[in-house]
């Protein structure tokens, strides 16, 4: 479980500072959540968004200090 955090976090953040607009990241999450979700079950789709949203905060949180 653990691990699934930490790559989807680190995912996030990665997308983030390569993707300028915002919309466009979260489509993209969007697009990788439902994919998850539909491979294993709805409810990781989900989870999987939070920690993609998890890695994309911590991106712009570290970029505005």
């Amino acid at each position: 479980m653990l691990k699934y955090v930490i790559i989807f976090s680190l995912l996030g953040f990665l997308l983030s500072k390569f993707i300028e607009e915002d919309k466009t990241v979260f489509g993209v999450f969007l697009a990788i959540s439902v994919i998850w979700g539909l491979s294993s079950a709805p409810i990781w789709g989900l989870v999987t968004f939070g920690e993609l949203t998890l890695g994309y905060g911590i991106s712009k949180a570290l970029t505005r200090s």
